[in-house]
């Protein structure tokens, strides 16, 4: 994000992320069934080593809650996309598993993802606004 503030906005479109990442959210719904957030998730997974992962390291990269985590894994594990294991030693201690099925869904996400991402690049920061200067002809 910029530090402008968007009651600033001259007319020029400075909300291109924002836009490239809601056509993003809504496109994954619709085509995917998925958020941003389960995208992210599945990404995440699909990086770690051996697809899994603790939560407490999936909270870290996504940055909510352990409730909000908690709920967005329960609604992915019931698509079958992730699995969740409490550890044997720990039962505080949850990792969680992409499953074959959430690897290929990621696949077909991720080909959507950087489709889009390819045709709505994201533009510049606007330059910082400067005082309007009067024009030559009014003093």
């Amino acid at each position: 994000m910029t530090d402008r503030n968007p009651a600033d906005n001259t007319g020029r479109d400075d909300f291109l992320t924002l836009r490239a990442l809601g056509h993003l959210h809504g496109t994954l719904r619709t085509r995917h069934g998925l958020s941003l957030l389960d995208y992210l998730t599945l990404g995440f997974l699909a990086g770690a080593e051996g697809g899994s992962a603790p939560v407490a390291e999936l909270k870290a990269f996504l940055g909510e809650s352990g409730d909000r985590v908690s709920y967005l894994l329960r609604g992915m594990q019931g698509l079958g996309l992730v699995d969740r294991r409490r550890g044997d030693r720990d039962r505080r201690n949850v990792r969680v598993t992409l499953t074959p099925a959430g690897r290929a869904r990621f696949v077909d996400v991720e080909r959507t993802a950087n489709s889009i991402v390819r045709t709505r690049p994201v533009a510049e920061p606007a330059p910082p606004c400067h005082a309007a200067s009067a024009p030559d002809d009014v003093r």
